[in-house]
C-alpha cells in the first residue's frame, strides 16, 4: 500500500490515541485502531499497526494487550502519573487560595488529561472549586516567575503591596510606592503562597502573599548577600508565617498533646516530662498574635513556662481580647 501524506505523523497519533483514549478499564482493538487512524486522514495496513505498537513499547510507552471476550484490546498501562497521584495535585489546586477560579478550574483540566478522557472525567467532577474563597489577582503565575528569574539570577524585584479596608478597597503599602527586596524563597503554607525576601528598608527577613503583589520587576541590582540565611530554620520559627520578635520559649503541654507538638515541631524535638501528666520542649520561635493564637486553641492544657516577659505578653493579649467581652 503506498504512503499516505500523514504517514509519518502516525506513531505520534497513535501514542496520543493511547493517552486520550485509552486505560486499563477501556481498551482497543486493531480495528478500532484502524478506524480511529482512517478518520483521520492515515490509511495503514492491519500488519503495520502491530509493527507500530512495537515500536512505541521499545521507546517506553506501555502498551498491554488484553483478551476480553473474542477480541484483543490494547491500551495504556502505566503513565508518569497515576490517577492517586493527578487527584492530589488536582486537590492542591482546589484548595489553594492563591490561585483564582479561573486559574484553578484551567490547571486541574490540564492535569485531568494525563490521565486520560475517562480517568480526566472522573477526577473533574470529583474537584469542587466553585465553593472555595479564591484569589482575584489573576497574574500570580506572572509574579511566581518573575520571584523564580530574580532567585536564580541573584537580583532584587521591586513590586507593589497591597492588602484590603473594611470596604474591600485596595489599600498599598509604602505610599503605593515600590518596594524593592531581595527574594529568597517562594513558600506554600497555610493554603497561601508567599515570596521570603531580604527588606532593606526594615533590616530583616519579610514574608509576602504572592498573590497581593503587583507589577512585580526583575531589577539589575544585585541580591543582598547572607550566606548564612536557613529558610528551614526561618519558617520553622513562624506561625502562619506571620513575624514577630525571635525568643527561645520553653513550653509545657499535657500529654494528651503529644501529637500536636510532634506535628508542629517535628520529631526532633526533645520532650522533657515535666510530671506524669505533662512534658516540656524548648523552641526557637517568633512570638506574635498568631502564635499566641495558636496556644489558645488548646486552653489550660497548654503553657508557656518560660520566658517571663513572653508569658507577660501572653497575659496581657489575652486580658486585651476579654475586654471584647466585658459588658
Amino acid at each position: 500500500m503506498p504512503k499516505s501524506a500523514n504517514q509519518k505523523q502516525k506513531l505520534l497519533i497513535l501514542e496520543r490515541i493511547f493517552r486520550e483514549e485509552t486505560d486499563e478499564e477501556h481498551g482497543l482493538s486493531i480495528s478500532q485502531l484502524e478506524e480511529l487512524l482512517t478518520r483521520m486522514g492515515i490509511a495503514c495496513e492491519r500488519k503495520s499497526l502491530y509493527s507500530d505498537l512495537e515500536t512505541l513499547r521499545q521507546v517506553g510507552l506501555d502498551i498491554v494487550s488484553d483478551r476480553r471476550a473474542r477480541n484483543t484490546v490494547y491500551f495504556l498501562g502505566e503513565r508518569e502519573f497515576e490517577e492517586p497521584e493527578l487527584h492530589l495535585l488536582a486537590s492542591a489546586v482546589a484548595s489553594s487560595k492563591f490561585i483564582s477560579n479561573r486559574k484553578s478550574v484551567s490547571l486541574i483540566n490540564k492535569l485531568a488529561r494525563l490521565a486520560g478522557k475517562y480517568q480526566g472525567s472522573r477526577l473533574v467532577r470529583q474537584m469542587i472549586v466553585s465553593d472555595r474563597v479564591k484569589s482575584t489577582n489573576e497574574s500570580i503565575y506572572y509574579n511566581i516567575s518573575y520571584v523564580n528569574e530574580a532567585i536564580c539570577g541573584k537580583k532584587q524585584i521591586s513590586f507593589l503591596y497591597y492588602n484590603y479596608d473594611s470596604r474591600k478597597k485596595k489599600v498599598y503599602h509604602n505610599d503605593k510606592e515600590p518596594l524593592k527586596v531581595t527574594p529568597r524563597a517562594l513558600v506554600w503554607k497555610d493554603e497561601n503562597y508567599y515570596v521570603v525576601g531580604w527588606y532593606e528598608k526594615y533590616g530583616k527577613y519579610v514574608n509576602f502573599r504572592a498573590d497581593k503583589m503587583e507589577r512585580v520587576t526583575v531589577l539589575d541590582e544585585p541580591a543582598f548577600k547572607d550566606a548564612e540565611f536557613d529558610i528551614g530554620r526561618h519558617c520553622g520559627r513562624l506561625f502562619g508565617m506571620y513575624g514577630g520578635h525571635g525568643e527561645r520559649v520553653t513550653l509545657r503541654f499535657d500529654n494528651s498533646l503529644a501529637g500536636v507538638a510532634v506535628d508542629r515541631f517535628g520529631t526532633g524535638t526533645t520532650f522533657l516530662v515535666s510530671d506524669e501528666n505533662s512534658f516540656e520542649l524548648k523552641a526557637e520561635l517568633d512570638v506574635s498574635p498568631v502564635f499566641f493564637g495558636w496556644l489558645f486553641q488548646f486552653g489550660d492544657k497548654a503553657e508557656i513556662v518560660s520566658p517571663e516577659e513572653v508569658r507577660r505578653e501572653f497575659k496581657r493579649y489575652a486580658l486585651d481580647t476579654l475586654k471584647q467581652y466585658r459588658k
